[in-house]
């Protein structure tokens, strides 16, 4: 599980908040993005969840680098011929 991050905002006229820059990079937040609010459990608490445009990339990394991918695929190829 990743480092948890905890940076203060500020809530400004109409309830607007900033997402700070270190939790919008790391979690690829881009202007004009769409967010999921969801009520908490106990009154102080909510969760922001991204709602993704498009889920490709969001697997890179996850089965090893592009060229671990492609000699494993290339090896499965040479195997059954």
């Amino acid at each position: 599980m990743p480092p948890t991050i905890e940076i203060e905002a500020l809530v400004r006229d109409k309830n607007q908040v900033t997402i700070p820059r270190q939790i919008a990079e790391r979690h690829r937040i881009r202007v004009g993005q769409r967010l999921i609010i969801v009520d908490g459990q106990h009154e102080d608490e909510f969760t922001v969840r991204v709602i993704r445009s498009t889920y490709a990339g969001v697997l890179a990394g996850m089965f090893g680098t592009m060229d671990e991918n492609v000699a494993y695929v290339r090896g499965e190829r040479e195997d059954w011929g």
